[in-house]
């Protein structure tokens, strides 16, 4: 009995403090349940839809067809029925068909590699959220852990004031210091539930569902250590966000020479079994009756007042307007690359620099809370050396994650 009861606690207790999440299972649940990514994915399988629909533009259709001619008599009776089964084949089509089919492709290729790119975009929005909550948090352990100093400071200085070594004032200003660290947490503990709500959207759970998140391991790669130049290179030749830009460019090409086919002739082979010319429906519906055929119909439009032709120069003109777009993008993407590796670089010399600030700043703290302690430091001086500690640790926690977003967003870019 006492064994169920203690699994009914241990149960009770995992429910209160939510379910736990590494960063690499947010990231897992974000691929599984996001919601704009199901829409890419279903965008992917479209696409995929639409290049089998134009590749069976060039395969033969089967119709069934019926007809009915009036002479222009005023008797019912002169007109005639045809009926019959065609079957078509398209024999030439300007290119419009071929064009058409690996525009397709092409198209295709391109969603599948946009799903792909949200895919790390989605990651880096999940990294970004994720460690904005664990820089709230740890943001509000210092300050808990400074109202708790307080506190103990509050109730020392308390005695001191019983005996009537201090007056009021010195404990008035140890309550008001308080009060904005009780502010502060309270501010804190709202941020950090939005900020949990907008990562469990991402995630794609209910925004009721308690999660807890797990710490991350922000010790990253040296700056100096990563071969920029090659990333650099491959990047544009080889990065999902190049190979899309090239996709679209060889795209708008296709539809320019697409463009070119309403210049040409459509020609189709047409095999058929049908009746002849019968007055009436139920005669022409006798198979019996009909009789195999075989013909190629033959269409050019060939004047259409310069309608085709300035199709064709717009769509060359689309053709140039892509490879500038893209030409500008690759160089874009060449500045973010950089712009990216320098932010890492400067926020991992930082990092240090952090450490020695808030070593430097715990050290002069416990100096003067001895010192106020012994009544040797007033209370504005030490309250202000508290807030400086305090100050210099949530940057130096702030520095070491912001470091760990840069290097995830440089790896995103290049990848």
């Amino acid at each position: 009995m006492k064994k169920k009861i203690l699994g009914l606690m241990m149960v009770m207790s995992c429910s209160s403090f939510g379910m736990e999440v590494s960063l690499e299972k947010a990231v897992d649940m974000a691929y599984e349940n996001n919601r704009d990514l199901k829409n890419s994915k279903i965008e992917t399988v479209q696409q995929d839809l639409l290049y089998k629909q134009s590749y069976k533009e060039g395969l033969p259709s089967i119709s069934l067809e019926s007809n009915y001619t009036d002479d222009k008599s005023d008797s019912y009776d002169d007109g005639y029925f045809e009926n019959g089964i065609v079957l078509t084949q398209p024999i030439y089509s300007g290119g419009e068909i071929f064009y058409g089919i690996e525009g397709s492709q092409k198209s295709k290729e391109l969603y599948e590699l946009t799903y792909e790119k949200e895919k790390w975009d989605t990651r880096l929005e999940v990294v970004k959220e994720y460690i904005a909550i664990l820089q709230l948090q740890k943001t509000l352990e210092v300050y808990e852990t400074s109202k708790r100093e307080k506190e103990e400071e509050l109730n020392r200085q308390q005695e001191f004031y019983n005996l009537g070594l201090i007056d009021k004032s010195e404990i008035l200003k140890v309550e008001s210091s308080l009060y904005e660290n009780e502010s502060d947490i309270i501010d804190t503990k709202n941020e950090i539930q939005k900020e949990k709500m907008t990562l469990k959207k991402l995630m794609g759970i209910s925004l009721e569902k308690e999660i807890q998140l797990s710490n991350i391991d922000t010790e990253k790669i040296n700056p100096e250590k990563i071969n920029f130049k090659n990333d650099l290179k491959n990047a544009v030749k080889e990065s999902l966000e190049s190979k899309k830009l090239n996709l679209t460019a060889e795209i708008t090409k296709i539809e320019e020479k697409a463009a070119k086919s309403e210049f040409l002739p459509e020609v189709d082979l047409e095999y058929a079994y049908e009746s002849s010319d019968l007055a009436s429906f139920s005669d022409s519906a006798d198979v019996e009756d009909w009789q195999w055929s075989i013909g190629v119909s033959f269409e050019w439009e060939i004047f259409n007042f310069g309608s085709s032709m300035d199709s064709y120069k717009s769509a060359k003109l689309d053709t140039e307007k892509a490879e500038i777009s893209r030409d500008d993008s690759i160089e874009e993407l060449k500045k973010e690359i950089t712009s990216a590796y320098l932010e890492m670089k400067t926020l991992y010399s930082l990092i240090e620099t952090r450490k020695k600030a808030y070593e430097t700043s715990n050290e002069i703290y416990e100096i003067d809370r001895e010192k106020y302690a012994n009544r040797l430091l007033d209370t504005v001086d030490y309250l202000q050396t508290e807030s400086d500690l305090r100050e210099a640790q949530v940057n130096y926690i702030n520095i070491q994650m912001d470091y760990y977003q840069a290097y995830e967003e440089y790896l995103n870019l290049i990848k």
